[in-house]
């Protein structure tokens, strides 16, 4: 029995420790991604601005509205600071090009091809979005979206862009 127990110990100790989800407060993690036209797009080439980090795939449906309403918080805050930095959870960028064809944006949309940074961020469900102060640490994060998401999403950014 003292060798099972002993066992069971050294296996738990030289087990993969879990690495928990990003939680507000945490530095941001840095991450390199290709855009949808092939560009390399880093986190940290945007330290300084408020970034919001949606992810997201073509398959969900509220997804879909997500973007279309962080357009518009793109388009009104992009000039006081505010980036969106759409990050795509697919298998393939003709995917993602082919819907972007039909509903485009105007920010970066990147794309996660192998789930590296979705994983980095450690999240359940989509779409999952987290918000960067310019200090490069996470500010806010949510997990699904509905309408009045997009309320809280602007009173946030507002108050990030004023505390610049």
């Amino acid at each position: 029995m003292k060798t099972l127990i002993a066992i069971l110990f050294i296996a738990v100790l030289l087990a993969p420790v879990t690495v928990f989800a990003m939680n507000v407060g945490d530095s941001a993690p840095g991450f390199s991604l290709k855009d949808v036209y092939g560009n390399i797009v880093t986190l940290n080439s945007y330290k300084g601005r408020v970034v919001f980090l949606a992810f997201w795939a073509t398959w969900c449906p509220s997804c879909k509205e997500e973007l279309t309403e962080l357009n518009t918080l793109q388009l009104k805050y992009a000039s006081n600071g505010f980036m969106v930095l759409s990050i795509c959870i697919e298998s393939s960028d003709s995917n993602v090009a082919n819907y972007l064809k039909k509903h485009p944006v105007t920010f970066p949309v990147l794309v996660d091809t192998d789930g590296v940074v979705a994983d980095t961020f450690r999240f359940s469900g989509l779409p999952a979005s987290f918000i960067v102060g310019t200090d490069g640490l996470i500010r806010h994060k949510y997990s699904g979206y509905n309408k009045e998401s997009v309320t809280l999403f602007e009173r946030e950014i507002f108050d990030l862009l004023n505390k610049r």
